[in-house]
This record gives C-alpha cells, sequence and structure tokens, in this order.
C-alpha cells in the first residue's frame, strides 16, 4: 500500500498516511482526520420529559391548559380526570433518557392511564426483563475471562433475574441503587406473571411502574450520571467523559448515539457533517476540553 502525504487543513502540518492504489492515483477521495487533535464523544440523542413540572410551577397555568388538552387527544376525553389523576400517579423525573425506552415507558404510562392495569403491569415486568437482558447480552464480550462467560456465551435470552442481576453487579456496568430497584421488582415480576388468586393489579400498577422508571433512569438516564457525561459544563451539551469512554456499558449503549469530534468545530445540520477548526494540539484533559469549547 503506497504512503501518501497530505497537508492537514486544520494543523497545517505534514502528515503521512497509508492509501490505496486508487487513493494514490487520485481516483478515490481520501477521508483524513488530524490526529493530533484530541477528540471526545458528544451526546446527541436523548429524551427529556419535564411535562409534569408545568402542574407545580407558578406563571407556566397556559402551558399546563396546552398540555392538558394535549393529554385529552392522547388519552380520550372519556373520564378524562380519572385518567389525569393516574398520569399524575406516576413520577417521570425529567433527567434524560437515552436509548429505546422513552418510546416503550411512554407505551406503557398511557395503558395504565386508560385503565389497563393488568396489561400495564406485566408490561413493565416485560421491560425490565428486556433491560436486564440488553445488558448482559450486549457487553458480555466485554467480559470474556469471567466465570461464567462460557456458560452465557451463546444464551440468546435469559429469565433467570437473579442470575442477570449478579453478573450486571459483578461486572459493574450500572449503579449500585438500580440493583437494589430492579430486585424490588423481581417478586411483582413472578406474581404477577405466575397465578396468584386475588392479586390485585390496579393497586400495584403505579408501583411497579414508578419502580421500573427510577430503575431506567438510574441506568440510562443522563443528568444523573455525572459518573459518564459532563452535563451541560458548556452550556446546552452533553460530552462523555474521557474516562467513561473505555467502560462497557458506555461503547454499547452511549456511544452509538453520539458522535466524536475536536473541541473547535461546527456541525451542518443538513449533511451532518463535522468541520473541525484548530483549537489545540496534544492531549486535553475534559476540563481543557470543556474551556475550549465554551470559547470557540
Amino acid at each position: 500500500m503506497p504512503q501518501v502525504q497530505i497537508t492537514c487543513p486544520v494543523c497545517q502540518r505534514n502528515h503521512t498516511i497509508t492509501a490505496t492504489d486508487a487513493q494514490s492515483r487520485g481516483e478515490e477521495p481520501v477521508h483524513f482526520s488530524c490526529p493530533d487533535l484530541d477528540r471526545r464523544y458528544r451526546l446527541v440523542g436523548f429524551y427529556v420529559d419535564t411535562r409534569r413540572r408545568l402542574y407545580s410551577l407558578q406563571g407556566l397555568e397556559d402551558d399546563a391548559l396546552k398540555l392538558t388538552d394535549q393529554l385529552k387527544a392522547e388519552l380520550g376525553t372519556h373520564e378524562f380526570e380519572r385518567k389525569f389523576d393516574r398520569w399524575k400517579q406516576i413520577d417521570y423525573p425529567p433527567l434524560g433518557l437515552i436509548d429505546e425506552y422513552p418510546d416503550k415507558i411512554r407505551q406503557i404510562i398511557n395503558t395504565y392511564c386508560v385503565g389497563y392495569s393488568y396489561p400495564a403491569v406485566t408490561a413493565s415486568c416485560c421491560l425490565a426483563e428486556r433491560v436486564l437482558n440488553r445488558l448482559v447480552l450486549k457487553t458480555r464480550d466485554h467480559f470474556k475471562t469471567h466465570s461464567e462467560y462460557k456458560k452465557i456465551r451463546r444464551k440468546d435470552s435469559f429469565d433467570d433475574w437473579e442470575r442477570m442481576l449478579s453478573l450486571i453487579s459483578e461486572w459493574e456496568l450500572v449503579p449500585k441503587r438500580a440493583i437494589e430497584l430492579f430486585r424490588d421488582l423481581m417478586p411483582i415480576r413472578h406474581q404477577s406473571v405466575h397465578y396468584r388468586e386475588g392479586y390485585d393489579f390496579e393497586e400495584v400498577a403505579p408501583i411497579v411502574i414508578n419502580n421500573l422508571i427510577a430503575a431506567i433512569a438510574e441506568v440510562f438516564g443522563v443528568i444523573n450520571r455525572k459518573d459518564i457525561y459532563l452535563v451541560f459544563d458548556v452550556p446546552g451539551e452533553v460530552w462523555v467523559r474521557s474516562d467513561a469512554e473505555r467502560l462497557p456499558f458506555v461503547k454499547e449503549f452511549v456511544l452509538p448515539h453520539c458522535y466524536r469530534a475536536h473541541a473547535v468545530h461546527d456541525v451542518d445540520i443538513q449533511s451532518r457533517k463535522i468541520n473541525e477548526r484548530l483549537g489545540k494540539t496534544g492531549p486535553l484533559t475534559d476540563e481543557e476540553f470543556v474551556e475550549l469549547r465554551k470559547g470557540s
């Protein structure tokens, strides 16, 4: 493979890269990123729900009325007050969520609000089990030296919550509080999925939904995960901490929702092209990166 010398349009230095024969002849484009610029991952896909605050903050009465109309359109006007009371029982923290969970949680909440407690409870348990499965299945190849790896490497799914929670705990994938919340859900899963005479699904529904949301927020939340993110250190932006990039959870669940760039850059919204400019070459601490980004 031929070696080609390129003058970097960002740092103006010459860099030698390995190119294909077609690239060396000018027949194919060369995609080049300056190797002297330190880069970080910026989170661009997360969901924040602050709607419940509209009913508790002064001066937002008009916005609250608009939200009520939206809820009527979403949930139906028949017996709306009862639906609204159920909606208010759900504690949805405005912490931001990544991945697939906001939409699935919304479906569960709406199911409960319209009065269907049984499917709301069972769906909550199913979603909790899905979360545990995804945590184990997507990260297990990062733990090939673990004693259990050979036993689980070919598994497509699990229904043993205790086994999954033990693995997730030993691999230190999630905060300890998340493990506790999922353990609280485990007996509800067994009681609701397996037959139990007289089980009160209506009473259990808001409890299991709130526990589920709290557990998912502990894992997939954004604003509360300061161990992973630099949250609004740069106003309006969320960046992944440099020492968190190597974590299996971050690699599998966070980085797919990010783009990677130097602190000094612009993004063309239409083409989604990242245009980097020279800020500072060489390694940067997170604090230096933030200050450079703020000054750009």
